[in-house]
């Protein structure tokens, strides 16, 4: 919420006036979008998104006022934390945080929304990752829509709550009761329930544990939930403030940090982090994920023939082109020199079918690339000049599930596909075979 407060608080009626410079605007501050995976926008007074960052396809222009997350803001000026559902550009559970944006009179002019994707790492892990015993958890319940917004169980995400009546024991705790409470659960165990307030939200952090182990420490379960409600409550102001810092002091590092400066990419850094996260949600869902190369064909003569600086030019195109292939859950980085990184997760649980997705993409890509470049020379004491360039690409792709391979077994597979595509005269799409497939 500080940290949108802070952004809200250096839009003003002209910068909203032009979407264009508010895009601007966003994309110079990528460390502004880091607490928030799903990324954010920002409205007009009407609701329509004009501006958003990471871009996602779809987003900005589709109109928001029927989410009261930003309804209210608009209409009332109060900043809203809001209820998980569906996003409808993302088609994910999300959660979003909503901050008005005033101007000079104080009146609302539009709002800038956070939004949190709950089915992809996020913040809300530190609590969720933790365990109780040997078989209990954590769960954060949002009891003004009875929905279990996450939980160390992560199949319980967006899971709804019975109604009221059902489970009395259960509607105390959620009306506010800070005890403990013992009751049959939806799914038929007896469990020990402890929670705590959360105020900024109107949100519970609660502990659930079977009787059948917790009774051995019932006197200290209510001291530990408690304590971990502090500890989550000082984590978020800690994440808050140092966030904040780096958003008014150290934007440039950060960005210098994960990001290549030329194409906005992800960097190698940058890249090491999503092949972690493809091969964690790959563990926990069985579903495989691929690994690409990309280099592009005939660079050097450009550069050789029209020098480095429409060579930068070149680069800066395919990486917006590579950009525009992706979904939500794929990662895209510049690897080094003329060569990308494409990764694709959460394809399907056949080894057959995944490749078959991932080829898919490939070829998208491969013949998107191929389309011819329009690039502006500049020399001193000349005119401009329009270059068409046409430049193909090699792809070397393999695929991995959860644990199967190390980071460098897969970089050096998709760098045997890389030849074998280069080889084969290249624009062309070869995948790595192993002699045991996954």
């Amino acid at each position: 919420m500080d940290v949108l407060t802070t952004v809200a608080g250096q839009l003003n009626t002209e910068l909203m006036a032009k979407p264009a410079k508010l895009q601007a605007f966003l994309k110079e501050r990528p460390s502004i979008s880091i607490p928030f995976n799903g990324g954010l926008f920002i409205t007009d007074i009407g609701g329509t998104a004009l501006a958003d960052y990471p871009v996602v396809s779809g987003r900005v222009g589709t109109n928001y006022i029927d989410r009261e997350t930003i309804s209210i803001p608009l209409k009332e000026g109060k900043t809203v934390i809001g209820r998980p559902n569906l996003g409808k550009t993302l088609k994910a559970p999300i959660f979003s945080i909503v901050v008005p944006v005033h101007d000079l009179n104080g009146s609302v002019i539009g709002a800038i929304a956070g939004t949190i994707n709950l089915g992809l790492p996020n913040f809300l892990d530190k609590l969720a990752m933790g365990r109780y015993g040997t078989s209990g958890g954590y769960l954060l319940i949002a009891p003004q829509y009875r929905l279990i917004v996450t939980a160390s169980d992560k199949r319980r995400v967006m899971e709804s709550l019975p109604a009221v009546g059902v489970i009395p024991a259960m509607d105390r705790m959620l009306a506010g009761h800070e005890g403990t409470e013992i009751f049959v659960n939806a799914k038929g165990v007896e469990v020990m329930n402890s929670g705590s307030m959360i105020p900024v939200a109107g949100w519970r952090v609660v502990v659930s544990v079977p009787t059948t182990e917790v009774f051995s420490v019932v006197n200290n379960m209510r001291e530990r939930v408690l304590i971990v409600s502090l500890i989550v409550a000082l984590i978020a102001t800690l994440i808050a403030a140092i966030l904040t810092a780096r958003l008014l002091k150290s934007q440039h590092a950060a960005e210098l940090a994960l990001y290549d400066p030329l194409t906005l990419l992800a960097n190698r850094r940058l890249m090491d982090e999503r092949w972690n996260q493809a091969q964690a949600s790959s563990r926990r869902t069985g579903k495989y994920f691929a690994f690409m190369i990309l280099d592009l064909d005939n660079f050097k003569s450009l550069n050789d023939k029209h020098g480095h600086s429409i060579g930068d030019r070149q680069l800066k195109e395919p990486a917006r082109r590579l950009q525009s292939c992706g979904r939500d859950v794929d990662s895209v980085c510049r690897y080094g020199g003329d060569e990308f990184v494409v990764i694709l997760g959460d394809l399907d649980t056949d080894q057959a079918t995944a490749a078959a997705q991932a080829s898919t993409v490939a070829e998208k890509i491969r013949a998107l690339m191929a389309h011819p470049y329009l690039l502006e020379t500049t020399h001193s004491g000349k005119s401009d000049v329009t270059v068409q360039h046409v430049s193909t690409v090699s792809i070397g792709v393999t695929l991995s599930l959860h644990d199967a391979f190390s980071q460098s077994d897969i970089l050096k597979h998709a760098d045997t596909a890389l030849y074998q595509a280069k080889h084969a005269g290249r624009n062309a799409v070869r995948f790595y075979e192993a002699r045991n497939p996954v």
